[in-house]
């Protein structure tokens, strides 16, 4: 069973029917219940889920163990972002929060992530002790209907405050009061038709593109990567919107378009949102990054005279360094961004307003931003790729890639090769490139930065070839 059910970068995932089904549900649940009893923590649990097929079915199993093993359940009434689990718990003092979602992956797929009561996904320690636990006791489980009438199963709304929370991070009224038209894609997640909610005025214009539930995705995976945004391309060239942007299936990442329908990265965004944060707002703090993410952070954090980090892949990192050192701003590659003041959690939400006020605020469009940063620190310009590679064989490549990496790539001498999280080699023209096997499916991701939008796919696919190279000695 250990085999099974394991938790990669963010949870465990797995495809409806195959391994993720309610006999592995169960029991994962008791794992959860029996670390908890271990660690004498509160019996207390609160458990959400997305909008993907049976995700609240799932939800129930899950409640229904956790009460079967005397914990009180808050479980959501609806559909949630997974911000809403981090928040509910922090504000509760919950030991442990679960979302049923599988985030960004196809609608095959399911999962479960894990919240601890700081606010933020579980940290490798825990769900490796909750690893431990996977199948070492009987599932202990009662009728949900039974449970909900001995009020071991409540269910309650998760975001009471929430919205006070967002309005203390961002000028909403600036917002609301300024001329911007605004297009969203919630690729029928969670997100919804949230943004609107938040900004929508006589003034502000919010178009909404796939806000209602379809378990399938209209066919593609909700993750708002350059592949899978045609519609909301298509449709900020349409309207001549100022900001066009996407949320991923659960909630908690964002990524978007420029208003020529190119790809309005993550990169680009938090770039743009650490130097607005530290030139307009007048904050200070750590600016911390992955191994996956811009180089613009490092040069925007030398200029100012901040602290600047480097982690693995996996916000959780991230949370580990907000929790211990004020930090600024920290994020991912896959579009997770928190600020100073938020949980140390991702949320897309609020990276969405962070940046409609900062269109509002400094009355400047999104690429006059960027070209002043082109300016100030050189022009780079990001691109992911995903391959299906069974993962074994991903991780081998990627090691032996470390150990025999090519003498340059695209005309460009590799001068450094640094393995904190899979391979990443850096050129002599400071760009780079990182191969990565995911932690959660069997893909393998490259990630580059280069000076040129025209190298970045040559640049990758002469990556794949000395990958191949390499794999053979």
């Amino acid at each position: 069973m250990n085999n099974v059910i394991k938790f990669g970068t963010d949870g465990w995932r797995g495809i409806i029917a195959d391994n993720f089904t309610f006999e592995n549900l169960r029991i994962v649940s008791q794992a959860v219940a029996d670390y908890l009893d271990y660690k004498g923590d509160s019996k207390e649990v609160a458990i959400g889920y997305d909008r993907r097929f049976l995700s609240e079915d799932f939800a129930r199993v899950s409640a229904e163990v956790f009460a079967g093993n005397g914990f009180k359940v808050y479980l959501s009434p609806e559909a949630i972002p997974t911000p809403y689990v981090s928040f509910f718990v922090k504000k509760r003092q919950i030991p442990i929060g679960v979302m049923i979602t599988a985030s960004h992956n196809n609608y095959k797929y399911n999962g479960f992530k894990i919240k601890e009561a700081f606010g933020g996904s579980a940290f490798p320690e825990t769900t490796k002790q909750i690893e431990n636990f996977i199948g070492k006791s009987p599932v202990r489980d009662v009728f949900f209907r039974e449970a909900k009438r001995q009020e071991k199963i409540v269910e309650t709304p998760f975001d009471e405050g929430y919205e006070e929370l967002i309005e203390s991070l961002v000028d909403l009224t600036a917002i609301r009061n300024s001329n911007l038209k605004v297009v969203v894609d919630s690729m029928n997640g969670v997100c919804g038709y949230k943004l609107a909610h938040f900004i929508k005025s006589p003034t502000c214009f919010v178009k909404t593109l796939r806000g209602e539930r379809d378990t399938m995705f209209g066919g593609l995976a909700p993750e708002p990567k350059e592949e899978y945004l045609g519609l909301l391309s298509e449709c900020m060239i349409e309207t001549k919107a100022d900001l066009a942007l996407a949320n991923d299936g659960d909630g908690d990442r964002t990524a978007g378009v420029h208003t020529d329908g190119s790809f309005f990265s993550p990169l680009e965004m938090i770039a743009l949102l650490a130097l607005y944060l530290i030139e307009h707002r007048n904050m200070r703090g750590l600016l911390a990054t992955n191994n996956a993410n811009t180089l613009y952070l490092k040069k925007i954090a030398e200029d100012h005279n901040l602290p600047c980090r480097n982690t693995p892949v996996g916000f959780k990192y991230i949370a580990d360094l907000m929790l211990k050192e004020p930090l600024l701003i920290g994020g991912e590659e896959s579009g997770g961004i928190t600020i100073q003041g938020y949980l140390p959690e991702r949320d897309g939400i609020l990276v969405d307003l962070l940046l409609c006020e900062m269109l509002a605020k400094t009355g400047k469009s999104i690429k006059e931003l960027l070209n002043e940063i082109y300016k100030r620190y050189g022009e780079f310009h990001f691109r992911r790729r995903d391959f299906g590679v069974e993962s074994e064989k991903g991780r081998r490549q990627v090691k032996k890639l470390a150990e025999y990496p090519p003498g340059e790539l695209c005309g460009y001498k590799v001068v450094d090769v640094d393995c904190l999280d899979g391979t990443k080699l850096f050129l002599d023209c400071g760009g780079w490139i990182l191969f990565r096997q995911s932690g959660t499916e069997p893909v393998l991701r490259i990630y580059t930065e280069m000076p040129k939008v025209e190298e970045l796919d040559e640049v990758i696919s002469q990556g794949m070839k000395a990958l191949g190279q390499a794999d053979q000695k």
